[in-house]
């Protein structure tokens, strides 16, 4: 497994990272469609979720080419250091 900051081995991208870049000119030009939301859930629930995520995004490279744009999909799935989220439905942060 390479870690960030590791000096041998293959270099790993952060998907994140790269479609943040890639999208700027689609955010400039207010173009852009994103949504950041948390929830408390169980590492199984989340493994259930990503494979559904995994499901859409085989289901979006599979679309038929037609058009004049190529679009960008991107997800992630992670733990973050948020402090323990209140119950009930959280609104996600999107545009």
């Amino acid at each position: 497994m390479v870690s960030p900051g590791d000096t041998e081995g293959p270099v790993w991208i952060n998907a994140l990272s790269v479609a943040a870049a890639e999208s700027a000119p689609a955010h400039e030009a207010d173009e852009l469609r994103t949504v950041l939301c948390h929830a408390r859930i169980p590492a199984p629930r989340a493994a259930e979720f990503w494979e559904r995520v995994e499901a859409l995004t085989k289901e979006f490279t599979q679309l038929p080419r037609s058009g004049d744009t190529v679009y960008g999909f991107t997800a992630g799935l992670y733990p973050t250091d948020h402090p323990t989220l209140a119950e009930g439905n959280h609104e996600p942060i999107d545009r």
